[in-house]
């Protein structure tokens, strides 16, 4: 009567996973633990067992909540990605910044540069121009 019950519950359980759609299966698939812990206390239930079918049934709810904090804290930690896009490091190096630069070195090393690129001291327009954006995108990325 047993094996008979379970084959039932398993032929249910394949029709019931072919019918439901993608998503609905994969967040079943992505929380399998829960979806066992139900299993279980419904065969607890057909067995007339009420006291592990409750504590099944809370378990499955408990694990349905909790299991994709459980997921995330089991996954390894990825390495900060880089902030710096390659036209942050083309700024940085017009201005001759290294990337913890604060705001004032920034300054600094944009007077600097300034005074040697300035039109009105023999410089051209297009590196005033070059050296004046690098030094807006710096510091706008510092705010």
């Amino acid at each position: 009567m047993v094996l008979v019950l379970l084959a039932l519950i398993g032929i249910f359980g394949v029709l019931f996973l072919t019918r439901l759609g993608g998503a609905y299966r994969a967040e079943l698939q992505r929380r399998w633990p829960a979806v066992l812990f139900a299993g279980a206390a419904f065969f607890c239930l057909l067995r007339g067992l009420i006291g592990p079918a409750i504590t099944f049934g809370s378990l499955s709810l408990l694990t349905w909540t909790l299991w994709p904090q459980i997921e995330r804290w089991r996954q390894p930690r990825a390495a900060p990605a880089s902030q710096d896009t390659p036209e942050d490091f083309a700024a940085r190096r017009a201005l001759g910044v290294g990337p913890n630069a604060t705001p004032e070195e920034i300054r600094a090393a944009y007077r600097a540069r300034m005074v040697q690129a300035h039109p009105d001291r023999g410089g051209s327009h297009n590196e005033a121009a070059r050296l004046t954006a690098a030094r807006d995108r710096l510091l706008k990325k510092k705010r």
